[in-house]
């Protein structure tokens, strides 16, 4: 129990350090935190409401800048999926 104690304060000790916490009131160390939080929790969900759907496009981009050919996703998943060791174009 002792040891997970340590190691708590160690790592806020190096949060308030880093972040110049230990120069700041309570009130102040407070708002930081929540407005660090709040953008961390909209990084995240843009994250996971937009990636795949970017994703999907850098795939039908990638396709088309390799093969010419608009929105074949047939030719990514041969070439993926194909058993052959070597994957030839």
């Amino acid at each position: 129990m002792r040891v997970i104690k340590n190691y708590f304060w160690r790592q806020r000790t190096k949060l308030e350090a880093t972040f110049a916490f230990s120069m700041m009131e309570p009130w102040e160390k407070l708002l930081c935190m929540v407005i660090f939080t709040f953008f961390t929790l909209l990084l995240i969900s843009g994250l996971y409401q937009y990636l795949p759907e970017h994703i999907s496009t850098m795939q039908r981009r990638a396709s088309y800048y390799l093969w010419g050919q608009d929105g074949d996703d047939w030719l990514v998943k041969q070439w993926v999926e194909s058993p052959s060791p070597v994957k030839e174009l």
